[in-house]
């Protein structure tokens, strides 16, 4: 399972780790600065979904869910050393994302706007003969929904594994 979190690497990682990634994050982006907003979570998407979108999304075809970050600043997808972690952290563009995720909206006729989304997210909640088909969708609606609240909050959307 996935979750999408709008947050700060707090949120996701243990106290050790945070420390570490923040200070990495610092040092790359000095001019960086993350909202302090409570974090906001999606609802948990099956990893099969995740692959499925990131064959019809570009900007997530390189991306792996695991210790990654789209941050609310320009930058191309790349990978930062994190001390005492055995991953690099990966990290990309906020806004590409929102782009690459509104034009396959616009490609699949699916929603952007919240009420839609969460009405759509709904959709497939309550419905158990919907919960196991077009897990591409029901991974696009949880990760659209995180992006925005990570936009309009100035923060990171994490992708958790």
């Amino acid at each position: 399972m996935l979750t999408f979190v709008s947050g700060v690497a707090a949120d996701v990682f243990g106290p050790d780790l945070a420390r570490a990634v923040d200070a990495e994050l610092r040092r790359r982006f000095p001019s960086l600065s993350l909202g302090d907003a409570e974090a906001y979570r999606a609802d948990p998407v099956e990893f099969k979904g995740w692959t499925e979108l990131r064959k019809r999304v570009p900007q997530l075809a390189s991306v792996e869910p695991y210790q990654t970050v789209f941050l609310p600043l320009a930058t191309s997808l790349e990978n930062l050393p994190i001390a005492n972690a055995a991953d690099p952290l990966q990290v990309s563009s906020l806004e590409t994302l929102l782009d690459g995720l509104r034009a396959f909206a616009a490609a699949a006729s699916l929603p952007t706007d919240d009420v839609e989304l969460m009405q759509l997210g709904a959709k497939y909640l309550e419905d158990d003969a919907l919960f196991d088909s077009d897990l591409d969708v029901q991974t696009y609606v949880q990760l659209m929904l995180a992006a925005k609240q990570a936009s309009a909050r100035g923060q990171g959307l994490w992708i958790v594994a």
